[in-house]
This record gives C-alpha cells, sequence and structure tokens, in this order.
C-alpha cells in the first residue's frame, strides 16, 4: 500500500470501530520507533468481540537491534488488555511470523480463497515471468458500477449469523469501501443482492476480487455470472466461506490466502477463533490493512 498521511488517518483515525491505540519510542526527543494496532469488532448471533489487528509498525535504521519492536508491541498489549479489548490477530508475511509466534501469537491458518480462472493461458504465461508490481486498476465502464450508489439504495440486511464475522453497519461498509483513499471499489447490485468488488493487477494477472457479498444466495450468483462475461480479468477471487458458487469452468478452492495469526487477550478462552469453520471472514475484511 502507498503510504500517505490521508492513508493513515483513513485507517487509524476515522475508523467506525474507534481511532487506533499507538504506542511511540523517543530518545533526545526524537521518535525512533512506532506501533500501530488497528481496531476491529466480530460478531456472533448478538455476541461482540473486540480485537485489534497487529498492522503497523517502524523502526529508525539507526537504532533497530534494541528490541524497540518488541517493547512497543508488548507494552501496547497490555494496554489494550487492560481496556478490555479480547484479542489481537494480524496476517504476518513469513519473515515477521517466527518472532509474533515467539510473542505468544497462534497459527489460525490459512483463509480459504475461491477462485474461477477465466484466463489459464493468460495467467500461466504471467506465472512463467516471475513477480509483478502490484496496482489497483480502474474499470473503464466505472458509471456502471457505482459504490456510493449501492450503499444509498441498497436495503442492507446485516443478519445475525452462527459463525464469527465483521460487526456490519452502513457506516462501516462508508468507510470501507467508500472513503478508502487511492483504491477504487465498485457495487453490482440489485434488489436482492449486492456484491462490492476492486481489480488489481498482480503476479498472476488481472483479479477481480470479490470482497463482500449481501443478500439473496441466488441473486448474488447471478450478478458474479453477470461481472464475469461483462468485464475484462483473468480471474475472479471470493473468501472461500462465502456460501456461493462463482461462475465459470475452471475452480479452485483451496487455502491460498494470507496466513492468520491470533493471539488472547482479556478472553482468555478464543478457541472459535484458532479454527476457520467457526470464523469466516470475508476478503474485504482481511486485505489492505
Amino acid at each position: 500500500m502507498p503510504k500517505s498521511e490521508l492513508y493513515w488517518q483513513w485507517k487509524h483515525i476515522n475508523n467506525p470501530f474507534g481511532a487506533s491505540p499507538v504506542w511511540v519510542a523517543e530518545e533526545d526527543n526524537q521518535i525512533i520507533g512506532v506501533r500501530a494496532f488497528m481496531q476491529w469488532q466480530w460478531k456472533k448471533s448478538d455476541q461482540i468481540y473486540r480485537a485489534i489487528r497487529a498492522v503497523d509498525t517502524a523502526t529508525d535504521p539507526a537504532h533497530q537491534g534494541k528490541g524497540i519492536f518488541k517493547k512497543l508491541t508488548l507494552g501496547l498489549l497490555a494496554q489494550c488488555e487492560n481496556e478490555g479489548i479480547h484479542m489481537v490477530y494480524n496476517t504476518p508475511n513469513n519473515q515477521s511470523k517466527p518472532g509474533y509466534l515467539k510473542m505468544g501469537w497462534q497459527e489460525a491458518g490459512k483463509l480459504p480463497i475461491q477462485i474461477s480462472i477465466k484466463k489459464p493461458i493468460k495467467i500461466a504465461i504471467a506465472k512463467l515471468k516471475g513477480k509483478a508490481e502490484t496496482s489497483f486498476l480502474e474499470l473503464p465502464n466505472a458509471a456502471q458500477y457505482d459504490l456510493q450508489k449501492a450503499l444509498d439504495q441498497f436495503q442492507f440486511d446485516f443478519k445475525e449469523t452462527s459463525v464469527w464475522g465483521t460487526a456490519y453497519s452502513l457506516n462501516y461498509l462508508n468507510w470501507r469501501y467508500a472513503e478508502v483513499p487511492i483504491i477504487p471499489y465498485y457495487a453490482h447490485f440489485n434488489d436482492q443482492a449486492c456484491v462490492i468488488f476492486r481489480l488489481k493487477a498482480g503476479g498472476l494477472g488481472v483479479e477481480m476480487r470479490v470482497c463482500d457479498v449481501f443478500g439473496d444466495q441466488k441473486a448474488i450468483e447471478q450478478l458474479l455470472d453477470e461481472l464475469y462475461y461483462q468485464n475484462d480479468f483473468d480471474y475472479m477471487s471470493i473468501s472461500g466461506f462465502e456460501p456461493v458458487e462463482l461462475p465459470g469452468i475452471l475452480k479452485q478452492n483451496k487455502n491460498l490466502g494470507p496466513d492468520v495469526t491470533i493471539r488472547t487477550l482479556a478472553e482468555k478462552d478464543l478457541s472459535e477463533f484458532q479454527n476457520f469453520i467457526n470464523w469466516h471472514p470475508a476478503l474485504g475484511d482481511l486485505e489492505v490493512f
């Protein structure tokens, strides 16, 4: 993600779940380290768990090797636990994950992703070429999929579920998709369903990423069919937990998503979050941050 003051403001201050707790390390009146946790809420039936996501950190190169990252992380965790935050989670890369495991994080697994391959030859060529720069693309027919129109007109029904998912609200959806700087999101909707998505170019080609879906299952699948056949991209993806089937012939449902790790804080038993059978994040819950 391109870093900017605007992006920090959106992510850490405007978040409807609350402003991010942040610690800094100082020496001689200079900031030499920073650690920020982003707030989130997970909901099941009428239960809500307050969570933080370990996201942003930086240490001045001249002060690396002093344990600043660990001190800031553990100090901030203690503060959050005292404030009643139930859990911390994140999606570390291979370099950072061992450090988190040493500090008490546990692996919850890889998020399953459902993929429908539209252009297999193009994807195979992209894989042979190797790593490519990631970029967020704009739809040439963007007006047809106006996100703000969907948020204003679609009658969202945030039903209670028997699994843990984001505590949805219209305020959250506006913040998450309409107000995010840099990345353009789109929506395809009718009276029965709404699909929120974006286009991304990366190592496998152009991806249509379905971030959130709402409404009747058959109506959602009809909207996905329309997106699939009316737009130019190489493959479509969605969280493997969504009870919908992607269009197309070449499809996979594998644990291809990010590694997710968790650690308990004020709530001592979070065994349900250690198994994705009980915890169903959407792609929009875990990407971008």
